[in-house]
């Protein structure tokens, strides 16, 4: 695999109209008795969205050509599986992430999720960016998918959850972990109040396609970091003769493209 050929952010931007605001984006590659599908998705948490519709469709064209014995499902996100009881139950917890690991439970398809470390990752950012301004990236990515679901329950319970998930895993020993942390960024960074109903205010500070500050800048090297591990976890089954189904997002299948393309070759 020849990760040389990932385009860079600035690549991604000069690509066509046509590829970039394309969601889904699919395609897939063959190489002898191996294929690869790669379904670029948003990320939905509802039951009802055509993404899930036309995952299902990939997902069923998939299954139809290759053998299960020898197939693995690459998929982005965290799941936890003895949760998801039902199908509808599941995309509601975990989106379209929770709609292709219960299907690949069904088909008895193996499912593997290749991102690196929490700790192994911020180690990589704090190279360019502060602990302070690395916690609420983190912690706004967080809230940015919390949003999105139909029933999110209680927020002070959620940001109490993440804030100790990100204690436990980052290996920050002199780092007070508190959502007023994020409040002080978010105040110093952009001049006003951290406020939950600032909906579409708070996707952009954390979105890779804005330029609202160096939030966004953490996004996209995070992005790359993790693309990196993500080619690693394609290419190590693909060179065991697997064939490979991915669901991640659509920046990441655009990005990831010429990669994955060249495969085949």
């Amino acid at each position: 695999m020849n990760k040389n050929l990932l385009l860079s952010y600035q690549e991604y931007t000069e690509l066509p109209d046509s590829i970039r605001e394309t969601v889904p984006y699919v395609y897939s590659v063959k190489d002898g008795e191996k294929t690869l599908v790669y379904f670029g998705t948003k990320h939905v948490m509802d039951p009802s969205h055509p993404i899930i519709t036309e995952l299902r469709k990939q997902w069923e064209m998939f299954l139809g050509v290759v053998s299960v014995e020898k197939s693995v499902l690459i998929y982005e996100g965290n799941v936890v599986e003895k949760t998801m009881t039902t199908l509808e139950e599941s995309i509601n917890r975990f989106g379209e992430t929770g709609a292709i690991v219960y299907w690949a439970k069904e088909a008895g398809v193996s499912a593997y999720r290749p991102e690196p470390t929490i700790d192994f990752e911020a180690n990589e950012l704090l190279k360019d960016f502060s602990k302070e301004d690395i916690f609420y990236y983190y912690i706004m990515r967080g809230i940015v998918s919390w949003q999105r679901k139909s029933n999110p329950g209680d927020f002070n319970e959620f940001i109490e959850k993440n804030i100790k998930r990100y204690q436990t895993a980052l290996s920050w020993k002199d780092f007070n972990f508190s959502f007023d942390i994020v409040k002080d960024v978010h105040k110093k960074i952009f001049g006003k109040e951290f406020s939950l109903e600032d909906k579409e205010f708070l996707r952009k500070t954390q979105d890779h396609s804005f330029n609202e500050s160096l939030i966004n800048e953490i996004s996209r090297q995070s992005i790359k970091i993790r693309d990196f591990f993500i080619l690693d976890g394609i290419s190590k089954y693909w060179e065991d003769g697997y064939s490979v189904f991915v669901v991640y997002g659509s920046l990441h299948a655009k990005m990831q493209e010429p990669v994955i393309r060249d495969l085949a070759k």
